[in-house]
């Protein structure tokens, strides 16, 4: 038991230390290599929960680790890279700009982590890693074309909109499990997944930010006209039976 939850909590510990090191590359002008180490943080942030799970070596404490490490990964590391390559010129508007992802990431896992069981897969609001990544692959698509950001004010409002959108909320389609047993929908959020990645693939840099953003709006349409489907439905049931419990929207991702 103590080692499967060594080994799940090693991966949690793998995206620390790379919301770490890109702090550490931000500070020493390393920008792009900094957004890399955030991406690659929300790889190893999305396996950890399911290895866990795999292991049967989910816990309380792997819970907090993992937000404490969110919190690093997708909070701290975002908004210093954002200060340090593109807002320290702003001032003090810089300054709350730039605190924002961490503001906002830190409002989500507390809630998160005070959050009740809910009954389906399905997120609420944008998940701290996927906010972490929308931004990171927006400076990345800055510095691939200008080798600086010179977007400021699209920036500013990217990291204001992902911000707010953490904490609001709005249904948003799970990961898909990683199996093709399941027809329906969990494999077309598959075969769109593989599809994203497949686009992303063919050029990292330009591709990553337009492939997330798009990805991100056509969930939440999903996601809304999900919950929708479900509102009715569950009218349907409360007509029919009304002792029936409704079913709820997930308290979301970290």
């Amino acid at each position: 038991m103590i080692v499967r939850q060594c080994m799940a909590h090693a991966i949690t510990g793998g995206n620390l230390f790379c919301g770490f090191l890109s702090i550490l590359m931000a500070l020493n002008g390393l920008s792009g290599l900094a957004a890399w180490l955030i991406i690659s943080a929300a790889l190893l942030d999305a396996f950890d929960g399911k290895v866990a799970r795999f292991m049967r070596s989910d816990s309380s404490f792997g819970l907090q680790f993992d937000s404490l490490a969110d919190l690093v990964s997708f909070g701290v590391a975002p908004g210093v890279l954002i200060y340090w390559l593109a807002l320290q010129e702003h001032g003090v508007l810089g300054v709350l700009v730039s605190f924002v992802p961490l503001l906002f990431a830190a409002v989500r896992l507390a809630k998160f982590n005070i959050g009740e069981a809910s009954e389906t897969h399905d997120f609420t609001g944008l998940s701290s890693p996927l906010q972490a990544c929308l931004v990171a692959s927006f400076l990345i698509l800055n510095l691939s074309i200008w080798g600086e950001v010179r977007l400021h004010a699209p920036l500013a409002v990217l990291v204001i909109s992902a911000g707010l959108l953490m904490v609001s909320r709005f249904p948003l389609p799970s990961l898909p499990r990683l199996t093709l047993r399941e027809p329906g929908y969990n494999l077309s959020k598959l075969l769109v997944l593989i599809g994203c990645v497949c686009l992303i693939a063919l050029n990292p840099p330009r591709h990553a930010f337009p492939v997330l953003g798009s990805l991100v709006v056509a969930s939440f349409i999903v996601g809304a006209l999900r919950a929708a489907h479900s509102a009715d439905m569950d009218l349907d049931d409360d007509d029919a039976e009304p002792a029936e419990s409704k079913i709820t929207i997930s308290r979301g991702h970290r």
